[in-house]
Protein backbone atom coordinates (compact mmCIF):
# COMPACT_ATOMS: atom_id res chain seq x y z
CA UNK A 1 0.00 0.00 0.00
CA UNK A 2 1.45 3.20 -1.09
CA UNK A 3 2.24 5.81 1.67
CA UNK A 4 0.02 9.40 1.49
CA UNK A 5 1.93 11.92 0.09
CA UNK A 6 1.07 15.91 0.33
CA UNK A 7 0.65 18.17 -2.53
CA UNK A 8 4.14 19.45 -1.50
CA UNK A 9 5.64 16.40 -2.72
CA UNK A 10 6.58 15.73 1.32
CA UNK A 11 4.83 13.04 3.20
CA UNK A 12 5.54 14.89 6.78
CA UNK A 13 7.35 18.05 7.97
CA UNK A 14 10.50 16.39 9.29
CA UNK A 15 11.09 15.62 5.71
CA UNK A 16 11.19 18.95 4.44
CA UNK A 17 14.34 21.52 4.44
CA UNK A 18 12.19 23.20 7.82
CA UNK A 19 13.05 19.66 10.18
CA UNK A 20 16.75 19.70 8.79
CA UNK A 21 19.16 20.46 11.05
CA UNK A 22 19.60 22.92 14.42
CA UNK A 23 19.49 26.41 14.24
CA UNK A 24 21.08 28.18 17.97
CA UNK A 25 19.85 31.33 19.00
CA UNK A 26 22.02 31.87 21.92
CA UNK A 27 22.28 30.85 25.51
CA UNK A 28 19.96 31.59 28.39
CA UNK A 29 21.18 33.78 31.07
CA UNK A 30 22.38 32.36 33.76
CA UNK A 31 20.54 33.11 37.51
CA UNK A 32 21.70 35.81 39.28
CA UNK A 33 24.36 34.74 42.02
CA UNK A 34 25.19 36.21 45.48
CA UNK A 35 27.62 38.96 45.21
CA UNK A 36 30.91 38.52 47.11
CA UNK A 37 31.08 40.41 50.54
CA UNK A 38 33.76 38.51 52.52
CA UNK A 39 36.25 41.31 52.04
CA UNK A 40 33.58 43.45 53.62
CA UNK A 41 33.53 41.54 56.18
CA UNK A 42 36.19 39.27 56.99
CA UNK A 43 40.14 39.88 57.64
CA UNK A 44 40.85 37.76 54.09
CA UNK A 45 44.62 39.26 54.70
CA UNK A 46 46.39 37.66 57.99
CA UNK A 47 45.62 33.90 56.86
CA UNK A 48 46.74 34.06 53.26
CA UNK A 49 50.15 32.78 53.38
CA UNK A 50 48.23 29.59 54.78
CA UNK A 51 47.05 28.74 51.53
CA UNK A 52 50.53 28.62 50.21
CA UNK A 53 52.76 27.83 53.20
CA UNK A 54 51.43 26.37 55.90
CA UNK A 55 48.27 25.13 58.29
CA UNK A 56 48.49 26.32 61.03
CA UNK A 57 48.72 30.35 62.19
CA UNK A 58 49.30 31.88 65.89
CA UNK A 59 47.86 34.71 67.63
CA UNK A 60 49.57 36.38 70.66
CA UNK A 61 46.93 37.86 72.94
CA UNK A 62 47.85 41.53 74.27
CA UNK A 63 49.57 40.40 78.09
CA UNK A 64 47.76 41.86 80.82
CA UNK A 65 48.68 43.22 84.63
CA UNK A 66 44.89 43.46 86.19
CA UNK A 67 43.78 46.39 87.75
CA UNK A 68 45.51 48.73 89.96
CA UNK A 69 45.19 48.08 93.98
CA UNK A 70 44.42 50.57 97.00
CA UNK A 71 47.42 51.63 99.03
CA UNK A 72 47.54 52.42 102.88
CA UNK A 73 50.38 53.71 104.69
CA UNK A 74 53.18 51.09 105.25
CA UNK A 75 51.35 48.64 103.39
CA UNK A 76 53.34 45.87 101.61
CA UNK A 77 53.52 45.80 97.99
CA UNK A 78 51.66 43.14 96.05
CA UNK A 79 53.62 42.65 92.90
CA UNK A 80 51.93 41.38 89.70
CA UNK A 81 53.16 39.32 87.03
CA UNK A 82 51.98 40.06 83.45
CA UNK A 83 50.16 37.47 81.86
CA UNK A 84 50.11 36.40 78.86
CA UNK A 85 48.38 33.77 76.08
CA UNK A 86 48.20 32.47 72.15
CA UNK A 87 45.27 30.87 70.37
CA UNK A 88 45.70 29.26 66.84
CA UNK A 89 43.21 28.69 63.47
CA UNK A 90 44.19 26.20 61.66
CA UNK A 91 42.96 25.89 57.69
CA UNK A 92 42.03 22.50 57.13
CA UNK A 93 38.76 22.47 54.79
CA UNK A 94 39.78 21.27 51.46
CA UNK A 95 37.75 20.55 47.89
CA UNK A 96 37.90 19.35 44.53
CA UNK A 97 36.50 19.83 40.49
CA UNK A 98 37.03 18.08 38.19
CA UNK A 99 35.90 18.76 34.57
CA UNK A 100 35.84 15.96 31.91
CA UNK A 101 35.56 16.99 28.17
CA UNK A 102 36.05 14.95 25.19
CA UNK A 103 38.50 16.43 22.85
CA UNK A 104 35.75 15.63 19.70
CA UNK A 105 33.63 17.97 20.80
CA UNK A 106 35.99 20.91 21.45
CA UNK A 107 36.32 20.68 17.68
CA UNK A 108 32.92 20.50 16.63
CA UNK A 109 32.56 24.02 19.19
CA UNK A 110 34.91 25.59 16.24
CA UNK A 111 34.79 29.21 17.54
CA UNK A 112 31.81 28.93 20.26
CA UNK A 113 34.68 27.28 22.13
CA UNK A 114 36.36 29.64 24.28
CA UNK A 115 32.62 30.85 24.99
CA UNK A 116 31.40 27.60 26.43
CA UNK A 117 34.87 26.77 27.87
CA UNK A 118 34.54 30.43 29.80
CA UNK A 119 30.93 29.59 31.08
CA UNK A 120 31.38 26.39 32.87
CA UNK A 121 34.62 27.53 34.46
CA UNK A 122 32.43 30.59 35.85
CA UNK A 123 30.12 28.37 37.00
CA UNK A 124 32.90 26.75 39.24
CA UNK A 125 33.76 29.50 40.65
CA UNK A 126 30.59 30.45 41.48
CA UNK A 127 29.81 27.69 43.31
CA UNK A 128 33.62 27.47 44.94
CA UNK A 129 31.91 31.74 46.17
CA UNK A 130 28.87 29.86 47.40
CA UNK A 131 31.12 27.29 49.59
CA UNK A 132 32.93 30.02 51.09
CA UNK A 133 30.32 32.28 52.08
CA UNK A 134 28.34 29.65 53.68
CA UNK A 135 31.29 27.80 55.19
CA UNK A 136 32.39 31.50 56.35
CA UNK A 137 28.81 32.76 58.04
CA UNK A 138 28.08 29.06 59.68
CA UNK A 139 31.42 29.50 61.37
CA UNK A 140 30.83 33.46 62.47
CA UNK A 141 27.77 32.20 63.63
CA UNK A 142 28.93 29.64 65.97
CA UNK A 143 31.71 31.78 67.46
CA UNK A 144 30.03 34.77 68.21
CA UNK A 145 30.77 35.50 72.27
CA UNK A 146 28.49 34.62 74.55
CA UNK A 147 27.85 38.26 76.18
CA UNK A 148 26.91 39.29 72.54
CA UNK A 149 23.44 37.21 71.85
CA UNK A 150 20.52 36.16 73.13
CA UNK A 151 17.86 37.92 75.24
CA UNK A 152 20.59 38.87 77.92
CA UNK A 153 23.37 40.37 75.65
CA UNK A 154 25.16 43.84 76.97
CA UNK A 155 27.55 44.33 79.65
CA UNK A 156 24.64 44.05 82.01
CA UNK A 157 22.61 41.52 80.65
CA UNK A 158 19.78 44.45 79.51
CA UNK A 159 19.78 44.39 75.88
CA UNK A 160 17.43 42.16 73.96
CA UNK A 161 18.64 40.47 70.90
CA UNK A 162 16.37 37.87 70.94
CA UNK A 163 15.92 33.84 70.45
CA UNK A 164 15.09 31.49 68.42
CA UNK A 165 12.15 30.99 70.31
CA UNK A 166 11.36 34.24 71.47
CA UNK A 167 12.28 36.39 68.61
CA UNK A 168 12.72 40.19 68.28
CA UNK A 169 9.47 41.47 66.12
CA UNK A 170 11.43 44.27 63.40
CA UNK A 171 8.73 47.00 61.88
CA UNK A 172 9.34 50.73 60.60
CA UNK A 173 8.62 52.06 64.10
CA UNK A 174 11.55 49.70 65.93
CA UNK A 175 14.17 49.14 63.28
CA UNK A 176 16.63 52.45 64.17
CA UNK A 177 16.41 50.93 67.91
CA UNK A 178 17.60 47.66 67.06
CA UNK A 179 20.62 49.08 64.86
CA UNK A 180 21.30 50.86 68.69
CA UNK A 181 20.88 47.45 70.27
CA UNK A 182 23.85 45.68 67.93
CA UNK A 183 25.78 48.87 68.10
CA UNK A 184 25.44 49.39 72.13
CA UNK A 185 26.53 45.48 72.48
CA UNK A 186 29.69 46.00 70.79
CA UNK A 187 30.48 49.05 72.30
CA UNK A 188 29.98 47.50 76.04
CA UNK A 189 32.65 45.14 74.78
CA UNK A 190 34.80 47.90 73.01
CA UNK A 191 34.76 46.60 69.86
CA UNK A 192 33.29 49.30 68.13
CA UNK A 193 35.70 50.91 65.44
CA UNK A 194 34.22 53.93 63.45
CA UNK A 195 33.91 52.81 59.77
CA UNK A 196 34.99 49.54 60.31
CA UNK A 197 31.78 47.75 61.45
CA UNK A 198 28.98 45.78 59.40
CA UNK A 199 26.09 43.72 59.93
CA UNK A 200 24.88 41.10 57.33
CA UNK A 201 20.78 40.70 57.44
CA UNK A 202 18.59 38.08 55.64
CA UNK A 203 16.96 39.03 51.93
CA UNK A 204 13.53 39.26 53.71
CA UNK A 205 15.20 42.26 55.38
CA UNK A 206 15.63 44.27 52.30
CA UNK A 207 12.19 45.67 51.92
CA UNK A 208 12.10 46.90 55.51
CA UNK A 209 15.87 48.20 55.48
CA UNK A 210 14.37 50.04 52.20
CA UNK A 211 11.63 51.66 54.05
CA UNK A 212 13.81 52.73 57.13
CA UNK A 213 16.09 54.41 54.67
CA UNK A 214 13.74 56.82 52.90
CA UNK A 215 11.59 57.51 56.21
CA UNK A 216 13.80 58.04 58.47
CA UNK A 217 16.74 59.58 56.95
CA UNK A 218 18.41 61.16 59.82
CA UNK A 219 19.39 57.98 60.61
CA UNK A 220 21.20 56.61 57.10
CA UNK A 221 23.32 58.28 54.37
CA UNK A 222 20.59 57.38 50.90
CA UNK A 223 23.36 58.51 48.92
CA UNK A 224 25.24 55.49 48.53
CA UNK A 225 23.99 51.87 47.53
CA UNK A 226 20.92 49.92 47.62
CA UNK A 227 20.62 46.16 49.00
CA UNK A 228 20.45 43.96 45.51
CA UNK A 229 22.62 40.61 45.22
CA UNK A 230 24.76 41.76 48.50
CA UNK A 231 25.79 45.20 47.63
CA UNK A 232 26.04 47.24 50.73
CA UNK A 233 23.94 50.15 52.12
CA UNK A 234 26.22 52.40 53.97
CA UNK A 235 25.86 54.03 57.49
CA UNK A 236 22.91 53.01 58.76
CA UNK A 237 23.80 53.99 62.75
CA UNK A 238 27.53 53.27 61.87
CA UNK A 239 26.78 49.65 60.13
CA UNK A 240 27.71 48.92 56.47
CA UNK A 241 25.27 46.57 55.50
CA UNK A 242 25.26 43.58 53.57
CA UNK A 243 22.55 41.15 52.68
CA UNK A 244 22.95 37.52 52.07
CA UNK A 245 21.06 34.26 51.04
CA UNK A 246 22.96 31.91 53.71
CA UNK A 247 21.36 33.26 56.96
CA UNK A 248 18.97 30.25 57.40
CA UNK A 249 16.11 30.46 59.11
CA UNK A 250 13.84 28.88 61.37
CA UNK A 251 9.62 28.94 61.72
CA UNK A 252 8.75 30.29 65.28
CA UNK A 253 5.91 27.37 65.81
CA UNK A 254 4.03 30.17 67.62
CA UNK A 255 3.57 33.00 65.04
CA UNK A 256 4.25 30.63 62.06
CA UNK A 257 7.04 33.27 60.85
CA UNK A 258 10.61 32.45 59.75
CA UNK A 259 13.07 33.61 62.14
CA UNK A 260 16.32 34.73 60.88
CA UNK A 261 19.60 35.38 62.68
CA UNK A 262 21.16 38.73 61.68
CA UNK A 263 25.13 39.22 62.34
CA UNK A 264 27.08 42.45 63.41
CA UNK A 265 30.49 42.71 64.26
CA UNK A 266 34.30 44.77 63.15
CA UNK A 267 35.42 43.30 59.80
CA UNK A 268 38.76 42.15 61.76
CA UNK A 269 37.04 40.12 63.92
CA UNK A 270 36.80 36.91 61.70
CA UNK A 271 39.42 35.80 59.82
CA UNK A 272 39.43 33.96 56.34
CA UNK A 273 40.98 32.76 53.71
CA UNK A 274 40.41 30.52 50.45
CA UNK A 275 42.32 29.81 47.19
CA UNK A 276 42.61 27.78 44.52
CA UNK A 277 46.32 25.92 44.89
CA UNK A 278 46.41 23.71 42.65
CA UNK A 279 45.18 23.82 39.02
CA UNK A 280 46.19 21.93 35.83
CA UNK A 281 44.72 20.72 32.45
CA UNK A 282 45.51 16.62 32.22
CA UNK A 283 45.10 14.09 28.95
CA UNK A 284 43.23 11.44 29.75
CA UNK A 285 44.58 7.76 29.11
CA UNK A 286 42.91 5.72 26.75
CA UNK A 287 40.74 8.32 25.39
CA UNK A 288 40.94 11.19 23.68
CA UNK A 289 39.52 13.31 26.71
CA UNK A 290 41.25 16.10 28.71
CA UNK A 291 39.78 16.93 32.77
CA UNK A 292 40.41 20.28 34.67
CA UNK A 293 41.13 19.41 38.18
CA UNK A 294 40.85 22.32 40.56
CA UNK A 295 41.61 22.37 44.45
CA UNK A 296 40.87 24.74 47.20
CA UNK A 297 41.83 25.35 50.35
CA UNK A 298 39.80 27.14 52.49
CA UNK A 299 38.41 27.80 56.26
CA UNK A 300 38.89 30.43 58.63
CA UNK A 301 38.43 31.17 62.32
CA UNK A 302 37.55 34.33 64.89
CA UNK A 303 39.98 36.16 66.11
CA UNK A 304 37.64 38.24 68.34
CA UNK A 305 34.91 36.74 69.58
CA UNK A 306 33.60 40.04 71.59
CA UNK A 307 33.56 41.68 68.35
CA UNK A 308 31.03 39.39 66.97
CA UNK A 309 27.26 40.39 68.23
CA UNK A 310 23.92 37.88 66.87
CA UNK A 311 20.45 38.40 66.66
CA UNK A 312 17.12 36.55 66.01
CA UNK A 313 14.07 38.32 64.18
CA UNK A 314 11.18 38.41 62.17
CA UNK A 315 10.12 40.96 59.92
CA UNK A 316 6.67 42.69 59.47
CA UNK A 317 7.49 43.00 55.59
CA UNK A 318 7.88 39.19 55.82
CA UNK A 319 4.37 37.25 55.64
CA UNK A 320 3.95 34.14 57.55
CA UNK A 321 4.49 30.06 56.31
CA UNK A 322 1.39 28.05 55.57
CA UNK A 323 1.39 25.18 57.56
Amino acid sequence: MANNVVASGYKDLLDTPLGKGVIYAGTIKDRNFEADMLYHITNSSVLDDLTRCGQVVQFNKPPRVGGWRPYELNQPMIPDQPTSDSFCITICNMAYKSIKIDEVNIYRACEDWEAYETGFLNDAWRHLSELWHTDCLTGMQLQVSSRNLGKTAGRYGNIDLGSVGNPLHLTPDNIVSFFSRMRDVLQDAGRWYEGEMFIVVPRAMETLLLETMFAKQLCCNTNDYVLFKGMKARDILGFIVASSDRLRPVIDPATRRLVYPILAGWNEAYAFTGDIIKARLKEMEHTFGVTYDMLTVYGGGVIYPEALAKAYCTFSTDGTVNP
